[in-house]
């Protein structure tokens, strides 16, 4: 069944075009003659051939069968063959049950199908929004990386479907876990940079500075020479540094001591000179080159260590090294106070503080360094091979931080894949056992149908609507009908339009119940009737109605194959006849049909529904006038209205006069019915007059409820209480006037 017409961008419906939504079983269409019914009615017949149109099935799409202009040229020439119409014989009872309960079964494998589609429409709708969170969840990845790994992403960056993708590859790649800012730099360095080779650096020499620090000379006692007289004194006061000062001046002393200005005893310089012999003063100039070369030795060390920290190399820790070389200037502080000591009191030995624990460390830094500059520089021998390495390992680092998202989307996908595979599994299913099924019904059909029983039933109906001159009959070719007169020859053109139109509609009605086609003659249907009572006599129109009548009671029923009804007319009387339903309650519709006006104003096709059948008599429009002028102030509107109410009800319909209906009242009721007829009079005779008469506010309630009595009186309450759609319990309304 068809549940919604959307008719855009043809003849009068413009680009907004026109929907039909909410569609029953029955469905009624009233428009005048150019307003686009026939547009409506031929897009339904080939939707496909018109682009901007649709309908929307509430399952499977069904034959569509229309009735109208076209339908007649298609079909139907006086003066050729018209296709028979195969329809199942009455004489097989049992096969054709046979067929309705095989038919059954189709229906209910069409309706499993059509749910199990539903579902699969569902799944895949699923499918999709996994996949494409999933593809949310990488570009979210592409967006927090995309500056730091712009090559990287190269060719891949302006497509979610291409990067997603991509993310998918990555997953399939060896597991390593990759450091962000190692890829940044060297993404930085690779893409980013200038890349040349870096000449490495040199390792910090320590040897002599080593040497001097760990020379004998420091820890060994200058002291002069032991054999002298003197020295046994002088070693055992420990003076022998205070003598030695003493000594470098006593040569200027005059033969005084430089100390006391006493006299010296004889032979004491020549004992000094004894003792400060030729080997203290060699053991002294060793000391002072020992300490010349330790200066010289740290000197180079400090040069060396300043030079690194002044290269500009990334590589370079220069907090971790400028750390090791304040160790290292601390402890040449204290080796210089150490050797200031031995200098002035060489007597005494001293052991330099060492430093090459502080010189290692820096050397394992610029090892370190090394190794990174040796990296850059593979880097530079080998780019094009490192780009390729670095891309897979920025991936490799994608795919981790990925790793919960693709987890999460993989067991969604292997879940809903495998509901997938199984819903289609069950439409083959499903479908090659109504494939079966069908086929079975076909060679069911094949042995009973016939094209004779048609055209034996158009006949009679041909004949009781007193269509005598003229039958249907076989042709030489088996499954042919043509027209023929009672003598046996051919129509040939003869026929009048109203015949034509009378004779192809039966046609299409018996068209309903069978098909053109053998092996279709069981199928559901959707049927649109256009406009099928032009040139009909009014006698003619009201069989066509009845037929119409038959058809919707019928499909209501589930007594044919039709399962949708369109009727689409602009004869006001032709659609208040295939309307009329006496369970229609005050004009409501019932729950399966619609009702539709088809407008074209300003030469564009517009559609409204409506709740209750919009086309009514002209004496129900004034009821329905009359309701609405109650509830405004429109004295004239009420006055012209109570006039042609009872015209037309009493004086037309029931031949009772005024006088008549005064006679009904009391004396005192019978004035004020009089004036009320005389009002209402006045309201129709002199409303156009240039007058005005500003009546009371109250004077349309008054005459309204005398209006009413006028009802009560004559006998006819239930007929007024109808048309104004007053409701009473137990009260059947009165609606004729006797």
């Amino acid at each position: 069944m068809i549940k919604e017409i959307s008719i855009k961008k043809i003849a009068t419906y413009n680009n907004s075009g026109v929907i039909f939504s909410g569609l029953k079983k029955i469905n009624f269409f009233y428009g005048s003659n150019g307003s686009g019914k026939t547009t409506l009615s031929n897009a339904m017949k080939n939707i496909e051939n018109f682009t901007d149109c649709n309908i929307d099935w509430a399952s499977q799409p069904l034959k569509t069968l229309v009735y109208n202009q076209k339908f007649v040229e298609e079909n139907f020439h006086q003066d050729s063959n018209i296709k028979g119409i195969f329809t199942l014989g009455k004489e097989s009872t049992e096969i054709k049950n046979e067929i309705t309960e095989k038919k059954r079964l189709v229906d209910k494998f069409d309706e499993e199908i059509r749910r199990m589609r539903t579902n699969l429409s569902n799944k895949e709708e699923e499918y999709n929004a996994n996949e494409n969170e999933f593809i949310d969840d990488c570009w979210e990845l592409k967006r927090k990386y995309d500056n730091e790994f712009l090559q990287a992403f190269s060719g891949v960056r302006n497509n979610k479907i291409n990067f997603m993708n991509k993310c998918k590859q990555s997953h399939s790649l060896e597991v390593q876990q990759c450091d962000f800012e190692d890829l940044r730099v060297r993404s930085n360095k690779l893409f980013n940079g200038s890349l040349v080779k870096i000449q490495t650096l040199q390792s910090i020499k320590n040897d002599e500075l080593n040497a001097a620090c760990s020379s004998e000379i420091f820890q060994k006692q200058i002291v002069g020479k032991q054999e002298v007289d003197i020295a046994a004194l002088i070693s055992r006061l420990a003076l022998s540094d205070w003598v030695k000062k003493g000594y470098d001046h006593v040569h200027n002393s005059d033969g005084m001591c430089p100390f006391c200005q006493q006299s010296l005893p004889d032979g004491f310089i020549h004992q000094l000179e004894e003792y400060f012999n030729e080997t203290y003063e060699n053991e002294m100039k060793e000391l002072a080159n020992n300490v010349d070369q330790y200066m010289e030795t740290y000197s180079n060390l400090e040069t060396s260590i300043q030079d690194l920290l002044l290269n500009e190399l990334p590589y370079i820790d220069k907090e971790k090294i400028s750390q090791q070389f304040e160790l290292i200037r601390s402890k040449n502080e204290i080796n210089l106070e150490l050797i200031e000591q031995k200098r002035k009191e060489p007597s005494k030995g001293i052991v330099l503080v060492p430093v090459h624990e502080f010189i290692k460390n820096i050397n394992l830094e610029i090892e370190r360094i090394n190794q990174e500059i040796q990296a850059h520089n593979r880097l530079v021998d080998n780019r094009a091979q490192e780009e390729q390495l670095l891309k897979d390992e920025v991936w490799r680092f994608i795919a981790n931080e990925n790793l919960h998202n693709h987890e999460k989307y993989v067991r969604k996908e292997f879940s809903i894949k495998n509901a997938i595979t199984g819903i289609k599994d069950g439409i083959t299913s499903k479908t090659s056992e109504k494939n079966r099924l069908i086929s079975e019904i076909e060679g069911l059909e094949a042995q009973i149908t016939s094209v004779t029983p048609s055209i034996n039933e158009m006949n009679r109906l041909l004949k009781a609507y007193n269509f005598t001159n003229f039958k249907f009959a076989h042709t030489q070719n088996q499954g042919n009908y043509r027209l023929i007169r009672s003598t046996g020859e051919d129509v040939n053109q003869t026929l009048s339009e109203g015949e034509k139109t009378f004779v192809t509609f039966l046609y299409f009605m018996h068209l309903l119940n069978g098909s053109n086609n053998r092996d279709l003659i069981t199928e559901n249907k959707v049927v649109v009737i256009d406009d099928p009572i032009s040139s009909l006599d009014s006698n003619v129109l009201f069989i066509v109605s009845n037929l119409i009548l038959k058809l919707i009671d019928d499909i209501r029923n589930n007594r044919n194959n039709v399962v949708q009804l369109f009727v689409l007319t602009h004869n006001v009387y032709f659609h208040k006849e295939v309307t009329f339903d006496k369970k229609r309650s005050k004009g409501g519709k019932l729950h399966d049909e619609t009702f539709w006006i088809i407008r074209k104003v300003n030469n564009v096709t517009d559609a409204q529904p409506y709740d209750t059948n919009p086309i009514k008599t002209s004496y129900e429009l004034m009821w329905q006038e009359l309701r609405s002028a109650a509830q405004s102030s429109s004295t004239t509107t009420v006055q012209n209205l109570i006039r042609r109410i009872i015209e037309n009800y009493f004086k037309v319909f029931g031949n009772i006069s005024e006088a008549d209906i005064l006679k009904k009242f009391e004396e005192e009721e019978k004035v004020l019915c009089k004036s009320l007829l005389s009002w209402a009079n006045d309201g129709s005779h002199f409303a156009s007059d240039d007058i005005y008469i500003e009546h009371p506010l109250d004077t349309n309630a008054r005459y309204l409820n005398i209006f009413e009595k006028i009802f009560k009186v004559t006998n006819h309450h239930a007929h007024y209480k109808m048309m104004m759609g007053i409701e009473e319990a137990n009260e059947i309304p009165q609606a004729q006037v006797s």
